[in-house]
């Protein structure tokens, strides 16, 4: 029996009607590479059955405390009903990117009945008029609960149920499942005294490990701000960050050659795969919002989830956040990308990174009523704005998958890409994944906020042409009249760039 950390637990508590807390996953598949060429649903509904045991999450539960005095725990759904998990639908004609895209932002917005085990899968047929995927080509959109996985991890997961041939990788093993009897009420209270006590000792331990580190970090920022001009962050107020969030979502998306996205990349001394998404990123907006007329003076800033190489002490790699400009208010794509780069590798960007990491880990020391008492005050009352989600204006995250491609039932993985959830004051989320040498660029908005998911798309391309234009002289011929109006002469030298990890 397990039980949900305070971190994973935050997802949960923060969960409002209109802002389900799970994550998406879509993969298209061209099934013509299968033996038959054509892959049934109760194919694939025999495959999914195949492979539940590679997680208990399949077939859990989550059992909450009375009054949230302890978090969640995971236990064996008594009722499991595979067939009430995965669904089958199909578009109607003509089967186009446009019906796909209103079909998986419908079903993104619905949240997930918490009594059951917190996933759903929809096989959905006719793709039959999408540009580069074959015809008659199938999805599956895939939600998962976010208390359950994060991003990278849903992707990991999501893998282990293809094979990276057209023929099964490995022998199906038939294991007879037998769910747990529910534990009683009685056990978890007394589990959860005996957790209550070792919180409170593991948070003396934590802290007094913490403030050494803690007490240097305040001695250097207070002596950075001596020696450096003060500088304010400052998120401009625009369309994505408007208080209430509507249940209605909105989802598109762009795909492009991950050769052309490291091409880019090389232009740029110090440069990586993320500078360059997050530039790419920053073009969009800055058209997308000069269209609009909304263009503001200060540049937008992306929230972006940042992998460490160090693990906590149950071995999971932690998390930190940074918050960098995405230099909005540039107009010269390169000088944008090269003003990013500097940003995202300085000193102090990573010490923010770390700084958020330190406050997310506050979440694991709390009490679950504090917390859930805490969570729920906050997203009701608009208090998140005081928080990172204030200082942003969209999220950025970039997942790297497989680059090999892989099969479902001997049908080929064409295109994958992924969901968010939305939260208050923070209506807009981008996120890239990588596969077999391409990368998606998927977003979801609040329906209300973003009405022309189709101008975004245009943007997001019209940004990786003038980049790439500006970067590599790859350029047609109205790419380069844009570059060569926008190109102006370095008047200064940029510092030495810092040591950073990165793609």
């Amino acid at each position: 029996m397990k039980q949900l950390s305070g971190h994973d637990s935050v997802y949960l508590y923060a969960e409002t009607p209109s802002t389900p807390g799970h994550l998406g996953l879509l993969y298209i598949y061209d099934q013509s590479t299968a033996e038959t060429g054509t892959v049934r649903f109760k194919s694939i509904l025999q495959h999914i059955e195949e492979h539940l045991d590679i997680s208990h999450v399949f077939r859990s539960r989550l059992m909450r405390m009375p009054l949230d005095v302890d978090h969640p725990y995971w236990v064996d759904d008594e009722n499991f009903d595979l067939e009430y998990h995965v669904r089958h639908l199909a578009l109607p004609k003509p089967g186009d990117w446009r019906q796909f895209c209103i079909l998986a932002a419908r079903l993104h917005s619905r949240p997930l009945d918490m009594s059951r085990p917190l996933w759903e899968m929809y096989v959905i047929e006719g793709l039959d008029n999408i540009p580069s995927m074959p015809k008659g080509s199938f999805a599956i959109y895939t939600k998962i609960h976010h208390c359950a996985v994060d991003g990278a991890a849903a992707i990991d997961l999501a893998g282990l149920f293809h094979d990276k041939s057209p023929e099964p990788d490995r022998e199906i093993v038939e294991r007879q499942w037998k769910p747990q009897p529910k534990p009683k009420l009685g056990t978890l209270l007394v589990n959860t005294l005996v957790n209550n006590t070792r919180h409170n000792f593991e948070t003396s331990f934590d802290l007094i490990n913490m403030l050494p580190a803690f007490g240097k970090k305040l001695l250097a920022k207070a002596l950075r701000q001596d020696m450096e001009p003060k500088e304010t962050v400052v998120r401009p107020e625009t369309r994505f960050n408007r208080d209430h969030v509507s249940p209605h979502r909105v989802f598109g998306g762009v795909d492009f050659s991950l050769e052309d996205i490291r091409s880019i990349k090389r232009a740029v001394n110090g440069a990586t795969v993320n500078d360059v998404l997050l530039a790419l990123c920053g073009g969009a907006l800055h058209h997308y919002l000069q269209d609009k007329d909304e263009l503001p003076y200060h540049s937008l800033r992306a929230i972006v989830p940042v992998r460490q190489n160090r693990r906590d002490r149950k071995g999971k790699q932690t998390m930190a956040v940074m918050t960098p400009p995405l230099h909005t208010q540039v107009v010269d794509p390169l000088e944008r990308l090269e003003a990013i780069q500097w940003d995202t590798s300085t000193s102090a960007a990573l010490e923010e990174a770390q700084g958020a990491k330190d406050m997310t880990d506050i979440t694991r020391h709390m009490p679950s009523f504090t917390l859930a008492l805490g969570i729920g005050m906050a997203t009701h009352s608009h208090l998140s704005r005081k928080t990172l989600v204030g200082i942003g204006n969209c999220v950025m995250t970039n997942v790297p998958g497989p680059q090999w491609p892989l099969y479902m039932r001997g049908a080929k993985l064409v295109y994958v890409s992924a969901l968010a959830p939305l939260v208050e004051g923070l209506t807009l989320m981008f996120n890239a994944v990588s596969y077999d040498g391409r990368i998606s660029v998927s977003f979801q908005s609040d329906r209300d906020v973003l009405p022309d998911p189709q101008l975004m798309e245009d943007c997001w391309q019209r940004s990786l042409d003038e980049l790439r234009c500006a970067a590599t002289q790859q350029c047609d011929e109205a790419d380069a009249q844009v570059i060569h109006k926008v190109r102006i002469p370095k008047t200064a030298k940029r510092k030495p760039n810092a040591s950073k990890s990165g793609s």
